[in-house]
């Protein structure tokens, strides 16, 4: 079904219920949910819609078990870092055959970092991938190893990364605040086993509930059927006659559609690099705006951010395109760097080193500068860092508008100063 249908099938589940019921909307992303909330908002009155994403609601009822437990949320960096300490020991008690030839790579850590969380994602243990030692020269074998001994580390530093984090809060949820209220899974993927057993029983504590699968999400709609729920197929109302509607149809389908002639609303085209890309992206935004088209009305999604956020700047400024940058496309403030790092130096007490890094990164304030009002952060976002593991989105704002005078012309991020010389203090 497109997504229109189960958007349509989502705010009718929603209207059953009184304006002041509280309920609880968990999608892909933060993002989504909050769309979908105003857009319920449009047509009544709200007072208890509950937005989360699926890792930001397990992260919030795994909270107090976690913080009693002494332990605290892990990061990409502790999980590559962990991966990488593992691999030494392992290699250096001769416990690695099949990897022996590769496990001083420099990009071995991270890999095995990756599969590693994949493995605990999927519940599955050392010995199930090593019983017994008895796979010498088979890579289950020294995956199974591998496994153990970052096991053990998770233990020993008390970290909790991901898989451990939907563990705990399936174990919690029954006594969570929101269990018991009617819940909305609006297109939740539920690509590993601990996703699946902690929305299971998000589901099963609900009073009633409802979960939208996008066409083709096989694993997800085979999650609830292994429990017995029925699935309804929304039929598409996507027009097939176009190509725009074809494409909604079949993006997700695993066999071909058959052949027809091509109405051209859907344009293809390949550029060599990303730079071009971006300049061609910024040429049709033009040729769209020639035949009426504003530019309000376009978006453009992009695959990876930080690598075409540059460029995109770029092409777009060179284009007279005004563009606006949605969370998670923009880069971070250098000025976060700076305010951690003179927190570091404070926490180290002084640190020159650590006093370096700060001034490195040209965000000492100046004396005559006008102040700047600072946001803060809402007391129940401590756990927000599992959401930005997950790729969920918390709001950025847009950057200071610099004065752009001779007297001024300090580009933001960079030194007042002659080169290197916040290190003559160390």
């Amino acid at each position: 079904s497109s997504a229109r249908s189960r958007i349509r099938a989502a705010r009718a589940f929603i209207g059953r219920f009184p304006p002041d019921t509280e309920l609880l909307i968990v999608a892909a992303t933060r993002g989504a949910a909050d769309d979908f909330a105003r857009a319920i908002a449009v047509d009544r009155a709200t007072f208890g819609l509950h937005r989360f994403s699926l890792t930001e609601l397990a992260a919030r009822a795994a909270a107090f078990e976690i913080s009693v437990a002494g332990q605290v949320p892990g990061t990409a960096a502790n999980a590559e870092a962990m991966a990488a300490r593992a691999t030494f020991d392992a290699h250096r008690a001769g416990e690695l055959t099949y990897f022996t030839p590769v496990a001083e790579m420099p990009g071995f850590p991270r890999a095995l970092a990756r599969t590693l969380h994949e493995l605990r994602l999927a519940t599955v243990g050392p010995t199930s991938l090593d019983p017994g030692g008895a796979s010498t020269r088979h890579p289950q074998g020294d995956l199974g190893r591998l496994l153990e001994r970052v096991d053990a580390q998770l233990r020993s530093a008390a970290v909790t990364d991901r898989a451990a984090l939907f563990e705990t809060a399936a174990h919690a949820w029954p006594a969570a605040r929101w269990a018991g209220y009617p819940a909305l899974l609006l297109d939740v993927p539920l690509a590993s086993a601990a996703e699946r057993r902690f929305a299971l029983s998000v589901c099963r504590h609900s009073t009633a509930a409802l979960a939208t699968v996008a066409t083709g999400d096989d694993a997800t709609l085979l999650t609830f059927a292994s429990e017995g729920v029925a699935a309804e197929s929304i039929e598409d109302d996507a027009d097939a006659s176009t190509d725009l509607g074809r494409l909604r149809r079949h993006i997700f389908a695993l066999e071909p559609p058959p052949e027809r002639m091509r109405t051209g609303d859907v344009r293809l085209f390949s550029a060599p690099g990303e730079a071009r890309e971006a300049i061609e992206i910024a040429r049709r935004a033009l040729d769209e705006a020639a035949i009426g088209v504003r530019f309000d009305e376009m978006a453009v999604c992009l695959r990876s951010p930080g690598q075409y956020l540059g460029l995109l700047e770029h092409a777009f400024e060179r284009a007279g395109v005004p563009a606006y940058f949605d969370r998670g496309t923009r880069r971070p403030d250098p000025s976060g760097r700076a305010f951690i790092a003179l927190l570091s130096c404070a926490c180290d007490k002084l640190s020159a080193k650590r006093f370096d890094e700060y001034l490195s990164l040209g965000e000492v304030p100046r004396l005559d500068a006008r102040p700047i009002a600072a946001t803060s952060i809402p007391g129940d976002e401590a756990y927000a860092r599992f959401a930005r593991a997950d790729g969920a989105d918390t709001d950025v704002e847009d950057d200071p508008i610099l004065p752009d005078t001779e007297d001024e012309a300090i580009v933001a991020g960079a030194l007042r100063a002659p080169w290197k010389w916040e290190e003559l203090i160390v």
